[in-house]
């Protein structure tokens, strides 16, 4: 059953343009490969300064205290979606990440 989600990440600040870019169609694309299709993605932060440090996952542990934050519409079968959070959860570079399940019409 395919179902529209929302999905926000914060990316590290620190990335190059070309670095950031290259995680966003990482992402795109393995959306698009589990036959998905991306509706709408955006920065919808540039650099954000958060109101507390994150750290980041795996041996590094390291703190962040800005980000950027990138939001994506999408929609993907329900049986796809935890393989698409295990690719997000091994980037080292998307230090948090959210998706959601929209309601039809909003």
């Amino acid at each position: 059953m395919e179902r529209d989600y929302e999905s926000m990440m914060i990316i590290r600040s620190q990335l190059k343009e070309e670095d950031s870019e290259g995680i966003f169609n990482k992402i795109s694309t393995k959306i698009t490969d589990l036959g998905g299709k991306v509706l709408n993605a955006k920065i919808w932060a540039k650099e954000k300064t958060f109101a507390f440090p994150l750290r980041s996952r795996g041996a590094g542990r390291k703190r962040y205290n800005k980000g950027c934050y990138w939001l994506v519409n999408f929609n993907l079968d329900t049986d796809k979606l935890d393989e698409l959070k295990k690719i997000i959860k091994l980037e080292e570079d998307i230090l948090r990440h959210i998706i959601i399940r929209k309601e039809k019409g909003a």
